[in-house]
Order: structure tokens, then C-alpha cells, then sequence
């Protein structure tokens, strides 16, 4: 969605002028003028019939369908109406207006009055300058009307026979009230002019600065939910008045539900505000809608208002169990390290001598005459050395650095032949069935060697997992996807399984979960298949089995390098 531009207007930049008429202005004239023709002039004309002036009956009977017209033109028009079409409309309401006065005794009509009214409508909606036109018309009307009224201005007898001569008022007087009439029109047109224009102008400017508050706003509340952290805002009393979209998706809570609520009961926090107003930094577990928990970082304010007083708390906060699995994963990562600088030093410190032991009691065993309890001790000398050289041998392959030879092997033979291999091996108490589900070759990029070292310790702990039989099955899939086919490898047994807790620490060195185990078979499947840049998967039910499944991504395609072939 494009982000609204928002185009600065300078404060002292005026409106334009006249403006384009509303609809409700425009109806607002419409009705003035048919009270003006429908309540003053037919009731005027009804008088003069009944009077026996039949003729200036007629004339003040069709001077209504003039402004009639006007309005129902202005109203049909609506906002298309330009300005100088509005200035004609007035006009023509000015003619009506002294085509009344004329009709009904010139200067001494009841209805002079009204000429009042064309000016106030061209001032209020069209400006000074459309009063100022009106004023002038109506002025000039009235000057020709009393010069024609006195007899200074000759006129037909139909222009003369409405005007009263009778009772004219002094020279002087008439003068005075002219002079006051024509003033009256131009005051009243500059005055109600400069109003409506001000008016108009300050209406503008609010509409100009309501739009830029609206995309102020619009804009503010984009950031506000384009944050990668939560934001809670709360008021003095501590309720939530902001609740922001990513405090929806870290909380699972939705903002109209949590306003107005404490925030304690939104986000509880552990109490930790310093004194002075000084932010702090908090961390705590917490409980998600759907039940999950996961580890947030806030950090909480104090909202200062006006004159520095606290007018509620700013509380900003992350999802932070991602970064502590990092944090706890760097750590691991880190202490491996450390014991891989240890095996050139335990190898040189303990392989050495032992081997100089074992060498030493085989000497022994054979030249020297033995009684059986002797014997019998020296072979358990032997092999407890050969044991704790294998888990030598196991450290120093887990600790130190491998190097990965990949190659196209059919994985589907290799599980088959380590399967093949198990089953001559398989000892114990119980009888132990190898099973292997790979009806097909499934090839993929891997180091053999490492695989099948990965295969043979998770087919070893499934058998050991088995004291009492069972049947180990091995399978091999392929997985199509969009960079191609990963490979599933999986080692299911049904043995005694595992607690979630012993699923958790399985993979640690020296966590082994048989007496006679090394507790690094594990450690090394995991550090193999890292290699690879897989994972390895686990399911287990205690009493039901354990299920491992390794699952390795599609090699990336290496780009083809075309040679150019050179002309000589």
C-alpha cells in the first residue's frame, strides 16, 4: 500500500476565491429565493388583482419564475457552476429585486427592503467582488428609479404608471436616503464579503491541516505498527491505550481486547520500576494465549506529559526465545571447541601409555605361566584397555575436525548392506530382527563413510534398546522439494524408549543411556549430519519405542562453467 504524501502548505498561502459552491449552500439560496417569490410576491399579486390592477397582477405573478429558474438551474448544475455563472445568478436576482420595488411605488414600496437580500447572497457566496457588483447594480437601479419617479429621466408611461409621485418625500431627504441606500449596499457587500472570504480561508486552512493530521496519523500509526518490537502504552491509572500489531503477534492477544485493561493483566512483569523515572530492563518467561511460553526482553518508561509529569508508562518488548536458543546453541558450540583443543592433548597424555600397557600385558599373558584366576585377570586388564581405547578413539573422532568428502552413493544399498551387516552381528538375550524398507535406489550426494557410521550408531542403540528382542526397522525416502530431493533416513526400534527429558540431552557427549556405552555414538550422528547441514529428528513414547530420523537437504547445484572457444 503506497505510504500518503503529504505536501506542506505554507500558513500564509490563501485560499482561492470564489470557491466552487456546495450543494448546501446552493440549497440554502434556492430556498431563500422561493420564500422570497412564493411568500412576498404572490401574496402581493393576489392584492393588486383584487385591487382591479390586472395587468401589474399578471407582471408580479410571472417575476417569481425568474429566481424559480435561477435556483433550479443552480441546483442542476450543483458544484459545476463557475463563478461567473454564480455572479449572473445574482445579478439577475438584483433586476428581480428592483423590478419588485418598481412595480409596487418605486421609493416608497414596502419591499425596498429586500434589495438588502442580492447583495448578502452575492457577498456571503461569491465574495466581495460579486457583492460589490450586486451593490452597484441595485445602486444604479436606484438612482435611475428616483430620477424617472421625480421626472429628471423620461420614461414610457408603462415604466411610469407604477411609481408613486403623489407623496415624494423633500429633494433633500431623498437625497439622504439614496446616499444611504447605495452606502448601505457597498458596506454591506465589503463587510459580509471580507467575512465570508476570512471565513472561507480559515475553513480551508482547517481542511489543509485536518488532511496533513490525518496523514500524520496514518503515518504514525505505519511506524508504530511496522515496529519490530512490541508497544504497550499506558495511561496514569496504568490502563492500555496502545497496543501495537507486533504486541498482537508476540502476545497472541488482539488490541481491542487488552484496551482498557491494566497492563499487569496484559503483560505481567516483574515489579522493577527504579525511581527517578529511569528505564529498565526486564526479562521474564511468559505465557502465550495458545499455552506456549516463550522467554521476552521489555524494557520499561515512564510517558511524560506537559510540565514533565508522568502521564503513564511506555512498555517496549521482544520475543527473545529465539536469540537465548542461539545464545544457548553459541555456548555449546563454544564449549565443544574448548574440548576439541583437549584431544591432542588427552591423545598425546593418555593413547600413548596405553598402548605401551596393553602392549606390555600381552607380553605377559604370553610368556609367563599362569594360574587360571591369573589369567582371568589379565584378560580383563586387556579388555577393559582396548574399551577405553575405543572411547578414546570415539572422543578424538568427535572432537576433532572431519572433513567432508561428498560423493553420488545409493544410500538404499548402504542402509540394505549395514542391515545385512547388523543382522550377523545382533547378540544379546533377546532375538533382534533387522527390517529394511529400501525397494528402490535412492541416490543423493553424501560421504559413505560418515553415513554409514551415522546408520551404525543409531542401528547399535536401537538393539541395545531392545534387551528383550524386537525387530529394528531401517528406511531409506527421498523427498522432492523445490531445490530438489532431500533424503530421510530413519531407525525405528521397539524398545524400552525415552522420557522427553532424556530426548532433550541424548545428543550430549557422554550421555549414554546403556551401562557399557561411551555416551558419544550420539554426539557424533549429530556432529555428522551438522556437517552435512542437516538435522536429526526424534520421536520416542517411553515403554513404545524410539524412532530417529536424519534428514539431509538437496545438494546445491554447483553453476556450469561453459568455455568460450577463442578463434585463432
Amino acid at each position: 500500500m503506497a505510504m500518503p504524501q503529504m505536501v506542506p502548505v505554507p500558513p500564509g498561502t490563501p485560499a482561492p476565491w470564489p470557491p466552487r459552491p456546495g450543494g448546501p449552500a446552493l440549497v440554502w439560496l434556492a430556498g431563500l429565493r422561493a420564500l422570497v417569490a412564493v411568500a412576498l410576491l404572490a401574496p402581493l399579486a393576489a392584492f393588486t388583482a383584487g385591487q382591479g390592477q390586472l395587468s401589474q397582477a399578471a407582471w408580479l405573478a410571472l417575476l417569481p419564475l425568474a429566481p424559480l429558474a435561477n435556483s433550479a438551474l443552480g441546483l442542476l448544475l450543483g458544484p459545476r457552476l463557475s463563478p461567473r455563472g454564480l455572479t449572473l445568478q445574482f445579478l439577475a436576482d438584483a433586476l428581480v429585486v428592483l423590478a419588485v420595488v418598481w412595480s409596487t411605488g418605486g421609493l416608497l414600496s414596502a419591499y425596498t427592503p429586500l434589495m438588502l437580500l442580492p447583495v448578502l447572497a452575492a457577498s456571503v457566496l461569491g465574495g466581495r467582488r460579486a457583492g460589490m457588483r450586486a451593490a452597484g447594480v441595485l445602486g444604479t437601479g436606484v438612482v435611475v428609479l428616483s430620477a424617472v419617479q421625480y421626472g429628471w429621466l423620461p420614461a414610457p408611461t408603462a415604466l411610469r404608471d407604477p411609481l408613486q409621485v403623489a407623496l415624494l418625500p423633500p429633494l433633500p431627504l431623498t437625497a439622504y436616503t439614496l446616499a444611504a441606500n447605495v452606502g448601505g449596499f457597498v458596506a454591506t457587500a465589503l463587510l459580509v464579503g471580507h467575512l465570508s472570504e476570512s471565513l472561507s480561508r480559515t475553513g480551508a486552512d482547517l481542511a489543509r491541516a485536518t488532511t496533513s493530521l490525518a496523514d500524520l496519523t496514518t503515518l504514525s500509526q505505519r511506524v508504530i505498527d511496522s515496529m519490530t518490537g512490541g508497544l504497550i502504552v499506558t495511561d496514569a491509572h496504568g490502563g492500555v491505550v496502545l497496543f501495537n500489531r507486533t504486541a498482537e503477534t508476540i502476545t497472541g492477544r488482539r488490541a481491542e481486547d487488552v484496551l482498557g485493561e491494566p497492563v499487569d493483566r496484559v503483560l505481567p512483569l516483574p515489579a522493577g520500576e527504579s525511581d527517578g523515572g529511569i528505564p529498565v530492563r526486564l526479562e521474564c518467561s511468559f505465557t502465550r494465549v495458545d499455552g506456549s511460553v516463550i522467554e521476552l526482553g521489555a524494557t520499561v518508561a515512564p510517558l511524560l506529559g506537559g510540565g514533565g509529569q508522568r502521564a503513564g508508562q511506555l512498555v517496549t518488548f521482544q520475543d527473545l526465545t529465539l536469540i537465548k536458543q542461539r545464545e544457548a546453541e553459541r555456548q555449546r558450540q563454544e564449549r565443544l571447541a574448548a574440548v576439541g583443543e583437549m584431544a591432542a592433548g588427552i591423545a598425546h597424555e593418555i593413547r600413548n601409555p596405553l598402548a605401551s600397557m596393553s602392549g606390555s600385558i600381552q607380553l605377559l599373558r604370553h610368556e609367563l605361566t599362569l594360574r587360571d584366576d591369573q589369567a582371568t585377570l589379565l584378560d580383563i586388564v586387556m579388555r577393559e584397555s582396548q574399551r577405553l581405547n575405543d572411547i578414546i578413539k570415539n572422543f578424538l573422532s568427535y572432537a576433532g575436525p572431519q572433513r567432508v568428502s561428498r560423493s553420488r552413493v545409493d544410500v538404499a544399498c548402504l542402509v540394505t548392506e549395514v542391515g545385512a551387516l547388523l543382522q550377523q552381528q545382533a547378540q544379546g538375550p533377546g532375538v533382534v530382527t533387522i527390517r529394511v524398507d529400501a525397494p528402490a535406489p535412492v541416490f543423493h550426494d553424501v560421504d559413505e563413510a560418515q553415513l554409514r557410521q551415522v546408520l551404525w550408531n543409531l542401528a547399535t542403540n536401537g538393539i541395545k534398546a531392545m534387551p528383550e528382542g524386537g525387530v529394528l526397522h531401517l528406511g531409506v525416502v527421498a523427498v522432492p522439494d523445490s531445490g530438489g530431493a532431500s533424503l530421510q533416513v530413519s531407525v525405528r526400534d521397539e524398545g524400552v524408549g525415552m522420557a522427553p527429558a532424556d530426548i532433550e540431552r541424548m545428543f550430549q557427549p557422554f550421555q549414554s543411556g546403556f551401562r557399557q556405552g561411551s555416551g558419544l555414538g550420539l554426539a557424533i550422528v549429530r556432529r555428522i549430519v551438522t556437517d552435512h547441514g542437516g538435522r536429526v529428528s526424534v520421536r520416542s513414547t517411553p515403554g513404545a519405542g524410539t524412532e530417529v530420523t536424519v534428514s539431509l537437504p538437496a545438494p546445491v547445484a554447483r553453476p556450469q562453467i561453459v568455455p568460450i572457444l577463442r578463434s585463432a
